[in-house]
């Protein structure tokens, strides 16, 4: 699983509407949360391999109209994982 900060070049509701329209087609992303900070969106990215990875980052997510910057964090290792609160 892959952990993608992306930043937008531009940041008013239509691009951003036309960013979120884009990542909802993509089968690779399992989630994406709109955040604050430096970046604007965290996706959550599933693909079979580094290499599927490599494509999916060059020909899906860097080709959306308005992307700025990418910064892929490669899990290693599942230390908690859990959706119940108590």
């Amino acid at each position: 699983m892959v952990i993608c900060h992306v930043s937008l070049r531009e940041h008013n509701k239509i691009a951003g509407s036309k960013f979120i329209k884009s990542i909802m087609a993509m089968n690779e992303v399992l989630e994406c949360y709109s955040i604050s900070g430096e970046f604007d969106f965290l996706l959550k990215v599933l693909t079979e391999d580094m290499e599927t990875y490599y494509d999916f980052h060059v020909n899906k997510l860097s080709q959306v109209e308005n992307v700025g910057h990418v910064q892929s964090t490669f899990v290693m290792g599942v230390v908690k994982q859990t959706n119940q609160l108590l």
